[in-house]
């Protein structure tokens, strides 16, 4: 039977700057009925990214702002209860924009793919079988293309993307080093991911000449997610012919205005190709590539960490957790029971 009652977490205001937990609140909405050409999901587990702080500002972004009152915009896993779409049944389960709420309905177009839970545990769907896989595999492997004893850099090397990118560079057989917050997450990169040595920025008062020490042959290949100054330390040690990959800018203001040194000259004397990218523009190749990126978790050649909070309404914690890195690994939210292997929600029914 299905519960009548249906938690969301809304956007409650327009945060001025960093999101808060008071921009957030919790709101008791009913079930939503799938009307035609829709399913109706019970939401499994939501994935928190770094591209929120976007989402709920009132500025020019790739998808228009999270109206307030809204739930929260999120990818999550969902199990279909009732279907009107031709191919989906109840049972399946699959990725889509759940929300932060406990049950939502989809049309096809908002669902991302469905997921074979026998494959690995379902939570990689939204980590390194998901977006995360997706962003770290384009941004690394199509635009960067490590090549045997080149060096790469990756920002935020701890993190969920950061850190399946590296490895992926490290499959490659590239030298890779990792830039982090902190010395934890330095032998994080080295000892449990594989790089070849990391940087806690935090810690230099001089991250150009850190960043020399440890790539002493120049920087070829750099996966960015971060921006602003430390993008500039990197520059400074670029190599010609070098390959930037633009993935986010996670130190810059929301608004983008942010001031640094002019670097045109510096992507013109040394020839550095910079692209900036979104993975969703890689949707149709998600399947081929989540193919790959299950067998090398299969072979244990690629490695993740995850940071799960327990309910639906730690996600604006976690949310800010995430920003302020104090997460460990891909950063999730719990939201409905599922058991690896049987379905739990459905043997209670």
């Amino acid at each position: 039977m299905i519960p009548t009652g249906n938690q969301q977490i809304v956007l409650n205001r327009r945060p001025t700057g960093l999101p808060v937990e008071q921009d957030f609140a919790v709101r008791e909405a009913p079930v939503p009925v799938a009307g035609q050409g829709q399913v109706l999901v019970r939401t499994l587990m939501v994935s928190i990214e770094p591209a929120m702080r976007g989402w709920v500002l009132d500025a020019p972004n790739y998808l228009p702002p999270v109206p307030v009152g809204s739930p929260m915009r999120s990818f999550g896993i969902g199990e279909i209860v009732t279907s009107d779409i031709e191919d989906y049944r109840p049972g399946d389960l699959v990725v889509g924009f759940t929300g932060w709420q406990e049950w939502a309905t989809l049309e096809k177009t908002q669902i991302q793919r469905r997921i074979d839970p026998d494959l690995a545990p379902i939570s990689t769907a939204l980590g390194v079988l998901g977006l995360t896989g997706l962003t770290a595999y384009v941004g690394m492997l199509d635009i960067g293309q490590p090549q045997r004893d080149s060096t790469v850099v990756v920002t935020s090397a701890a993190g969920a993307v950061g850190s399946t990118a590296g490895q992926l560079a490290v499959l490659r057989g590239a030298r890779v080093v990792g830039v982090a917050g902190s010395d934890e997450k330095c032998r994080q990169c080295v000892d449990y991911f594989g790089f070849d040595a990391a940087v806690n920025y935090r810690a230099e008062s001089n991250l150009a000449e850190a960043i020399r020490r440890r790539c002493p042959d120049g920087v070829d290949v750099l996966f960015d997610s971060v921006g602003g100054t430390t993008l500039d330390a990197i520059l400074d040690n670029i190599n010609i012919g070098a390959r930037v990959a633009i993935c986010g800018t996670m130190s810059l203001p929301p608004d983008g205005r942010a001031v640094g040194p002019r670097i045109e000259r510096r992507l013109l004397v040394n020839r550095v190709s910079v692209q900036g990218f979104l993975a969703t523009d890689h949707f149709s190749r998600f399947d081929r590539i989540v193919g790959e990126m299950a067998e090398w978790l299969g072979d244990g050649k690629i490695r993740y960490l995850e940071d799960i909070a327990p309910e639906l309404a730690d996600a604006p914690s976690a949310l800010v957790r995430l920003l302020e890195s104090r997460n460990t690994g891909k950063s999730l939210v719990r939201v409905g029971l599922w058991e690896e292997g049987r379905n739990e929600w459905w043997e209670r029914q």
